[in-house]
């Protein structure tokens, strides 16, 4: 209405999809807002109504799905065991590992390696060098039978869940929305875009319909 009666034909169909581009950027900004906004239960008209963003006011509806959301694509057995196996940290878990069967082995061995040693000789620091070698090489085929095991075990949904869903307003929107801040932008300025192709095809008929494209 205000490009119809406040600028003149033509230009008013040409300011559609500026202010297509303006009332979308508006509208996902206000939306995103809602989101999170505000963190703490507002009471408004009399304590008839009560404001509260929409994640906060499910927190426990949201806690559920992000929590199951976790464990089955980040959070689970064998996502854990490939990172540890094969992450930037393998080679310092390789050395944990291999001390801890170097000491089992010597465990097992017990109050008898005096006997051990003087028997084998030094084919007993051999043997637990080969303990340690094939405990690294081995242990992506053990483990694969132990993913099911490990996650009912821990039960990390469980427990990201009930967590979740304890805590305060503000300490859940702050464990939420930073994963839609890196993003926040181009939400908004997708709402924009889509505002301005909107209004771009508005003006299109517009024009068309008054016989501007046939002058």
């Amino acid at each position: 209405l205000l490009s119809r009666y406040a600028i003149p034909y033509p230009w008013d169909n040409y300011m559609l999809p500026v202010l297509g581009f303006a009332v979308g950027y508006v509208t996902n900004v206000i939306a995103l807002y809602m989101i999170f906004k505000p963190i703490e239960p507002k009471k408004v008209c009399g304590g008839r109504y009560t404001l509260q963003g929409l994640f906060l006011k499910r927190q426990q509806e949201a806690s559920a799905t992000f929590a199951s959301k976790m464990v089955t694509s980040v959070l689970h057995s064998e996502k854990i065991w490939y990172y540890m196996l094969k992450g930037p940290k393998q080679e310092e878990f390789q050395s944990l590992l291999k001390k801890h069967a170097d000491e089992f082995t010597v465990r097992m061995v017990g109050y008898t390696r005096p006997l051990v040693e003087s028997y084998m000789g030094d084919d007993f620091d051999k043997m637990r060098e080969e303990v340690k070698q094939l405990t690294v090489d081995e242990i992506e085929n053990i483990i694969e039978y132990m993913h099911n095991y490990t996650d009912e075990a821990l039960d990390l949904e469980t427990e990201i869940r009930t967590k979740m869903q304890g805590l305060p307003s503000a300490e859940f929107e702050r464990v939420l929305h930073p994963v839609f801040e890196e993003d926040e932008f181009k939400l908004i300025l997708i709402g924009g875009v889509l505002g301005a192709i909107v209004g771009g095809i508005q003006a299109v008929v517009g024009l068309s319909t008054t016989g501007y494209f046939s002058d």
